[in-house]
């Protein structure tokens, strides 16, 4: 039990692992770099979602879990419409394909922010 806590916890601290190995079993299976890309984002938006949540209730001891769905949702919002203003027929799936796509985006730029912040304020802190 302890052990799995433990990849858990590493996952959710370097989601970029998963990235890394979703894209490295996929590209030798398959020889598609495509395929490899989209597969190692879809695989690791689930773990930066977490490490984003995390991350916040670290540093700043605040749960904003409800935030961060409304983020997607927003996301998948604003996905829909600009879809919509460029095509007159679109699917369910490809908007939630693209609001995937750009809540990774979202979230891995939140992410390095949180980082940079949480080393930034953890040297501050010792400083005192």
């Amino acid at each position: 039990m302890v052990a799995a806590a433990n990849l858990l916890s590493i996952l959710l601290y370097a989601p970029y692992l998963i990235y890394l190995l979703v894209f490295i079993i996929v590209k030798k299976i398959s020889s598609r770099h495509r395929l490899a890309v989209s597969s190692g984002i879809s695989a690791t938006n689930p773990f930066l979602i977490g490490s984003v949540y995390f991350l916040i209730l670290f540093i700043w001891k605040i749960s904003i879990f409800w935030v961060l769905c409304l983020i997607v949702a927003a996301i998948g919002i604003l996905t829909a419409f600009y879809i919509r203003s460029k095509k007159d027929d679109f699917t369910i799936s490809h908007i939630i394909k693209s609001t995937w796509r750009l809540s990774f985006l979202v979230f891995f730029l939140l992410h390095i922010a949180l980082i940079v912040t949480g080393t930034v304020l953890s040297i501050y802190e010792s400083l005192l």
